[in-house]
């Protein structure tokens, strides 16, 4: 055991000293152990391909393996190094390469009795020595066999596989590439085939993903020089798996409805910018609720730190519904708050498992004042060697070494959370009360009332109906009854029995009218088909009193004896006293019901008074202390602020109903309108779920369309310098972007968090538009202008995203000036607005309204989605489009619409 005691020491102690990989390419120091058994434990055999910009391509072929046997010496080991001038000397190299590899391994017997001495016969006695230990452990196949069974074939790297290199490609002038052969069961769950559900295969990929997603700090202004992507290799396809564009950056970040962004100073006090509910709060500073060691080996030094969270339910947030989902899914695949050191992640920081600023156990105690939730936030915290060199990293990079200054570090953003919180986010905070309560009030009450009025009428209207169906049956009785009489009297010509017949008929009209059906709820649930029967006896009823009317009337005329006009001055009298005495008998019945109301208010007040006294009553009765005198006061005064607040609001609505009954407004009917209105946008829900079936579909395009497109634009992008100037090669760069943009115009929403966002400049827009309707503005006559404010805007975000807008804008403004002699359309920028403006007939009034929804066209074969896709797809980024109005500009006089671009600089 001495021996190979001696061995591991040997081999450690010379890999120490090994500092530079190749001439004039240092290492970090103290890191190429952990890289080695970082490739070690991903494959077994790993190809390293790099170039700078100075010097010659240089490669390194390893087999790991070969160092799992401690029965080799260090020094007998081969591993080949070379360097060479061209990309296309890589495969001719690789060859070469293998060849060395084979060396350490599959030698004879007799090839190591020619010389007991020889580096060959050590390699020999020390792959028969271990491959009896591993038989004895009944391992199965020894490792010198699989060895064996590798290398007996060619490398498995072929030209297309370095092709996806930019530098091979001469794409780029450095960077390094890194090969995994034989991958081990982890990592190989992406490539082998089986279900995509299984547990196993999920966890490993989900692993790897959070590994390597923002590897990069996604959250840096600027952005360093480093760029990564991981590709797999099916046969003869490959496939993304991610690149370091595929993150939830700044710009997302500062969209959240709440974010905190600032540094800390060397003293440990933060500065910086805080969103709470969307609402932009300034500048805001923490001071650490004790000083900071300021010895050197303790000091932290100062960071940067950022964080953005939005509310756990849809209730409360600023956001919309599709915004709150779009998050959701967002922070299952980039959420946490990470460490960056110069600008490249500190593992395992940030991932599900490592919560090292313990934002979950804070939850735990209490979720409301805690509020921020690991699973949902975003940030990071980022560091450096130069102002932070005390915050180390460990040895094989899975976090900081545990001294003070990394405690330090811990104890001030949990500090800052756990303070920003209860005075902005949390429960308790002002902010919250402030913009939230009062609105989930609001909306509660509004929803209580809106479901008791449902619930009332339903009640009201099955009594209603009940009561009065008899009654209805009887008139028509009644009425059959009255036509009878009626023609035996017109018959015998008795002119006094007509007048108590139309008297007779006036009563029971009146009686009728009281059965008439009052306003009823949209959704009528079990009552829908004795309603319908009900309204349909009361219509026969009343036609049929209609046709009696008419007789009377015609005998009155053909048999009365009075003068005719005497006849109209008694109907208008009769009508009138009918008039006046149902106006007697509301008038009583209203009285009687103010009356009752009056009294039951006095009482409720009279009530109301007592609550604050029966509520302070513990306090009086207990025994208060001169120390404690400041914080009951302060509960008796919160206790009065939330009783006052609960009776202000109930007796403003009260004292609101009347204004509105004061000023004629019927309330049933408004309720019932918005009743009836909500209903409506429940049917209009369940239509755009039979179209959300059509929304899959597009999902599904749009996921595969994400893949082709990168494999499409990769390999164009490949070809030729003399290839990609030619006009066909633009032609079909060209036509391929537009299709996929036309695509993902489809799915915003699907592809939006798939690419970086970027600086759109209005210059670009502009250029973009008179490049894609050039012949149409031509062959239409048609003039378009972008003015020098718009053209100087500029904003971040997804050019898939804001180019299909003016597309789409462009093209129903010149649909509509196919129909005027002077086509024009302007963009202009002012107040802080984009306006896109054209000189046709404008929208119709009536219209505004209904222009952003589902559908909604008036254009001849239109389809109504081009106004709502714009939107929603907008809204995705926080930014808002609407028709103008009010003091909005408007450069001409036709339609003219208003998008206003989150964080635009002018």
């Amino acid at each position: 055991m001495a021996r190979y005691r001696n061995r591991i020491e040997d081999r450690r102690h010379r890999r120490g000293t090994n500092r530079y990989l190749w001439p004039g390419r240092p290492s970090s120091s103290g890191r190429k152990g952990d890289s080695r058994l970082s490739a070690a434990f991903l494959a077994p055999v790993t190809l390293v391909l790099s170039k700078t910009v100075r010097d010659r391509f240089a490669a390194v072929l390893v087999d790991w393996r070969l160092f799992e046997n401690p029965f080799l010496l260090i020094e007998d080991i081969r591993i080949p190094i070379v360097e060479f001038d061209r990309a296309s000397d890589i495969e001719s190299a690789l060859k070469g390469m293998a060849d060395i590899i084979r060396t350490n391994f599959g030698i004879t017997a007799a090839e190591a009795k020619r010389d007991p001495d020889s580096r060959v016969a050590r390699l020999y006695a020390g792959w028969r020595r271990f491959s009896e230990y591993e038989h004895s452990q009944n391992i199965g196949a020894s490792t010198h066999d699989d060895i064996r069974a590798f290398w007996s074939q060619p490398v498995p790297i072929e030209s297309r596989h370095f092709a996806e290199w930019p530098v091979y490609s001469g794409l780029a002038n450095h960077g390094t590439a890194l090969y995994l052969l034989d991958a081990h069961h982890d990592l190989a769950q992406w490539v082998r085939p089986g279900p995509k559900d299984d547990d196993e295969r999920k966890e490993s990929e989900e692993l790897l993903l959070r590994t390597l997603s923002g590897f990069v700090d996604p959250y840096a202004r600027k952005q360093p020089d480093f760029s990564y992507e991981v590709l797999l290799h099916f046969g003869e396809r490959s496939r993304r798996v991610l690149a370091s564009g595929d993150v939830f950056g700044y710009d997302e970040l500062m969209s959240l409805e709440h974010v905190i962004d600032g540094k800390f100073d060397a003293r440990g006090r933060f500065k910086g910018k805080v969103i709470a509910f969307g609402k932009d709060l300034g500048i805001q500073e923490f001071v650490p609720r004790r000083p900071l060691p300021q010895n050197r080996r303790d000091v932290v030094g100062p960071f940067a730190f950022c964080i953005g969270t939005f509310e756990q339910l849809l209730t409360n947030t600023t956001h919309t519904e599709q915004q709150f989902d779009h998050l959701k899914l967002q922070a299952e695949k980039f959420g946490g708050l990470a460490v960056y050191r110069d600008d490249l992640r500190v593992m395992p920081y940030g991932r599900p498992d490592s919560d090292f600023f313990k934002i979950e156990e804070r939850r735990t105690h209490h979720a409301g004042r805690a509020f921020f939730s690991f699973r949902r936030v975003f940030g990071r915290v980022s560091i450096s060697r130069t102002a932070n060199p005390q915050l180390k990293d460990k040895a094989g990079r899975e976090g900081l070494v545990v001294n003070r200054a990394r405690n330090e570090l811990q104890f001030l953003v949990i500090d800052l959370l756990v303070d920003f919180a209860a005075r902005f986010f949390g429960t308790g905070s002002p902010i919250r009360e402030e913009y939230l309560e009062e609105a989930q009030a609001r909306a509660k009450a509004a929803r209580e009332t809106t479901q008791k009025v449902r619930t009332s009428q339903l009640a009201e209207l099955r009594k209603f109906m009940k009561t009065n169906e008899p009654a209805i049956a009887a008139a028509r009785t009644r009425i059959v009854q009255l036509k009878s009489k009626l023609s035996d009297v017109v018959r015998s010509k008795k002119t006094d029995e007509v007048a108590v017949i139309s008297s007779e008929i006036r009563n029971l009209n009146r009686q009728l009218q009281d059965c008439k059906p009052p306003a009823t709820p949209r959704k009528l649930a079990n009552l829908e088909t004795p309603f319908r029967q009900y309204r349909d006896l009361f219509g026969a009823a009343s036609d049929e009193m209609a046709d009696l009317r008419d007789e009377v009337a015609k005998a009155e005329a053909q048999i009365g004896r009075d003068d005719p006009g005497d006849v109209v001055k008694a109907r208008v009298k009769a009508n009138s006293d009918a008039i006046a005495s149902f106006l007697d008998e509301s008038t009583k019945a209203f009285v009687a019901k103010f009356d009752q109301l009056r009294n039951e208010w006095r009482e409720t007040a009279a009530a109301d008074k007592q609550r604050f006294a029966e509520a302070a009553e513990p306090y009086l009765k207990g025994k208060t202390s001169q120390t404690a005198l400041a914080s009951v006061l302060g509960l008796i005064d919160q206790r009065r602020s939330e009783i006052e607040s609960e009776l202000r609001s109930k007796y403003a609505a009260l004292v609101k109903a009347l204004d509105r009954l004061k000023e004629g407004i019927d309330l049933e009917e408004a309720l019932s309108v918005i009743d009836d209105d909500r209903a409506e946008l429940e049917d209009r829900l369940k239509e755009i779920y039979q179209v959300a079936q059509l929304g899959i579909a597009v999902e599904i395009i749009g996921h595969e369309l994400e893949s082709l497109d990168v494999e499409v634009r990769r390999n164009l992008e490949k070809m030729p310098a003399d290839v990609r100037s030619t006009r066909s090669w633009k032609h079909a760069f060209e036509a391929h972007s537009a299709l996929t943009e036309k695509l993902r115009f489809l799915a915003p929403m699907r592809i939006a968090g798939y690419r970086n966002r970027e600086t759109i400049t209005g210059a670009e827009i502009a250029g973009y538009l008179e490049e894609f309707f050039k012949r149409r503005f031509e062959s239409e006559d048609i003039s378009f202008e972008a003015t020098k404010a718009f053209r100087a805007i500029s904003f971040s975000d997804l050019r898939s995203r804001i180019y299909p807008v003016f597309i789409n804008l462009l093209n129903n403004s010149m649909y509509w000036l196919q129909f005027v002699k002077d086509r024009r359309i302007v963009l202009d920028f002012r107040n802080g607005k984009a306006v896109v403006s054209d000189s046709g007939q404008g929208v119709d009034p009536d219209d505004v309204g209904r222009l952003f929804q589902l559908f909604f066209t008036r254009r001849a074969k239109g389809r109504g989605l081009g106004l709502f896709l714009s939107r929603v797809n907008l809204a995705a980024a926080r930014h808002h489009i609407r028709y103008a109005t009010g003091e909005d500009p408007r450069p001409l006089k036709g339609a003219n619409f208003i998008i206003e671009f989150q964080g635009v600089n002018a």
